[in-house]
């Protein structure tokens, strides 16, 4: 296991939970947002919605992708409605965005198999920091779901774009992360599954890096090339994985 100053910052999504119930969270969403334009006064179809819902990842994907920064819950809702032609007023739109905020503690995705034991195991000789990109889950609920599942108590920070106004692989995120925890790049290793933020932003910044691979990437994300310094499968290989870095 890593030795008592080792530093570890760690992705959320698709590396501590997978990305399961997006489907069911996505209908609910949906089904708020179409609910409050009926009461209204309205008639937007489910078809157009479903447009206007569907197109709203392109624009988060400049956002992220080009801009790293990632919109907040608020500003997506806000944005789907520009784009379906619906004007709800100020207080229906945060109700909206709050039920879409929440959706992920309704409909939670679950820990990845081994995590909890490894995070238990790496708390002990290791500083944790979470970094997490976030879109309509925002970091406050994000955390609230790790209280759920019993991990939160093994992180000493937690760095959540929608918080902090930068995404990975903005270099701030990393260094945000590494400042609260009172530490410098030597030493420290982040854990992601994402080549483009992960990896980049935490090789960019000087940290070394493990891709992990124990979920498949959406498509349009995945990158079989990494310039990662190790790769892991599963979290049960996390402690060697680190001995091997910080030898």
């Amino acid at each position: 296991m890593p030795n008592p100053t080792t530093v570890v910052t760690i992705d959320f999504w698709n590396t501590i939970f997978d990305s399961s119930g997006g489907v069911v969270r996505n209908d609910a969403r949906r089904a708020a947002l179409m609910a409050a334009a009926a009461d209204a006064g309205y008639g937007a179809s489910a078809e157009q919605l479903e447009e206007a819902y569907r197109s709203i990842w392109a624009y988060f994907d400049v956002q992220w992708l080009e801009h790293h920064r990632t919109p907040t819950s608020p500003e997506l809702v806000r944005e789907i409605c520009r784009r379906a032609g619906i004007q709800l007023r100020e207080q229906v739109l945060d109700a909206v965005a709050a039920d879409f905020s929440r959706g992920v503690l309704e409909h939670p995705p679950m820990l990845l198999p081994g995590a909890a034991a490894a995070l238990a195991r790496l708390a002990s000789r290791a500083r944790l920091a979470l970094i997490s990109d976030t879109a309509f889950s925002p970091g406050s609920v994000l955390r609230e779901l790790m209280e759920l599942n019993n991990v939160a108590q093994y992180f000493d920070a937690f760095i959540f774009s929608d918080e902090t106004g930068v995404a990975k692989p903005h270099p701030d995120a990393f260094r945000l992360a590494l400042e609260a925890l009172g530490a410098g790049a030597d030493g420290a290793v982040h854990i992601g599954d994402l080549e483009r933020t992960d990896i980049a932003g935490a090789k960019g910044v000087g940290m070394k890096a493990i891709l992990y691979r124990g979920v498949e990437s959406p498509h349009k994300y995945a990158e079989e090339a990494t310039t990662a310094d190790a790769v892991m499968h599963h979290w049960n290989e996390v402690a060697e994985t680190l001995d091997r870095l910080l030898m």
